[in-house]
């Protein structure tokens, strides 16, 4: 976190205390309250996906303790290597021991949540891709940086090929988890414990499988319903840069930081991705000159670190909440004397 602090210092200074704190000035509070709206709304969504795949199993968990368990591994998400994945763990463990309800089955609605998320999250990324080539191509295939285009058009295809892939596992009930641990255990290492998770992921990926199979009713308003996560996240920076300076952006210049962020957040290495993003977000926006000054692009960068870092302080508070209650809810040992079947000698008077 000092380190993430430095880099966020450090592309400040780049920028220009004195400017970056003017622009944040200039956007002023509904700008950064429409950021954390659209964060809030996201986790929402999410919570419900969870709820509808939740009930494909049976599992009647309330609504607000999933809530609860999407700000927590969203927290994760943030501090590890990948904005995607990371703190899926931990909203299992947050259900599983407020609830009671088996690892095991918890695991295969997160994991089968994720496949949903992935497909949806492809499908939209694969449209704004496509409209972001169309409006852009001279500057990425023919300008001074034709990196940039080749990239996309390899991400692209690799997008083409995970989506495919996504749905082949699903339909024919495959198991590449357990194949992966499969390899490890091969290498030797740790043979035993990872024969063991090569086991249980097998279970949980069948369970994935013959609930998308099986329960079709579920997957389309789950499909539908992450959709509008991707489609949150692609209009926030509309929202925050009209209601801090007026500057309408157009569906083009939003395919293309949806794009653009999508893809840098996807190798985030600090929490947040704090100095890839931020350089990422300031090259593309000289590159193809989509009006935004370097102070303004700064203003938006330093609110979504506010509410990434209050998504954190909160996911932090939560799960220490709960591991309280639980200790608060556990029996208190019993006596040596009770525990061997005696009672204690009374005092002579």
């Amino acid at each position: 976190m000092v380190v993430t602090g430095a880099i966020l210092a450090g592309v400040m200074y780049f920028v220009g205390f004195e400017k970056t704190w003017q622009a944040v000035l200039e956007a002023g509070i509904p700008a950064f309250l429409s950021t954390g709206g659209v964060l809030a709304v996201l986790i929402l969504l999410q919570a419900a996906a969870w709820k509808y795949l939740n009930g494909g199993v049976g599992h009647q968990v309330p609504f607000g303790v999933l809530v609860q368990a999407t700000i927590v591994g969203q927290a994760g998400n943030v501090i590890t290597p990948s904005t995607y994945l990371g703190g899926e763990p931990a909203r299992i463990l947050f259900v599983g021991k407020l609830t009671g309800l088996s690892y095991g089955e918890l695991t295969g609605t997160v994991l089968l949540g994720k496949y949903i998320e992935a497909l949806s999250f492809v499908a939209f990324l694969l449209v704004c891709e496509v409209v972001t080539m169309l409006r852009y191509w001279r500057t990425l295939f023919e300008g001074a940086a034709p990196i940039v285009g080749v990239s996309l058009v390899v991400v692209l295809a690799l997008l083409i090929a995970l989506a495919i892939a996504l749905l082949m596992t699903l339909q024919r009930g495959w198991t590449p988890l357990a194949g992966l641990i499969f390899l490890g255990e091969r290498m030797r290492i740790f043979p035993k414990a990872l024969r063991r998770l090569r086991r249980r992921t097998i279970g949980v990926e069948k369970q994935a499988s013959r609930v998308f199979r099986q329960e079709e009713r579920l997957i389309l308003p789950c499909f539908i319903t992450y959709l509008l996560t991707h489609v949150l996240m692609f209009a926030k920076p509309f929202a925050f840069f009209w209601l801090g300076w007026r500057l309408g952006l157009d569906a083009y210049e939003l395919a293309l930081i949806f794009v653009t962020c999508q893809v840098l957040l996807a190798f985030q290495l600090t929490p947040s991705g704090v100095g890839t993003l931020d350089g990422g977000m300031f090259g593309m926006i000289s590159l193809v000159n989509i009006p935004i000054a370097s102070p303004q692009c700064a203003a938006y960068l330093l609110s979504l670190r506010f509410w990434d870092f209050a998504l954190i302080a909160l996911g932090a508070l939560l799960a220490a909440r709960a591991g309280a209650e639980l200790l608060a809810k556990a029996p208190a040992p019993a006596p040596p004397d009770a525990a061997k079947g005696t009672s204690a000698p009374k005092d002579e008077p």
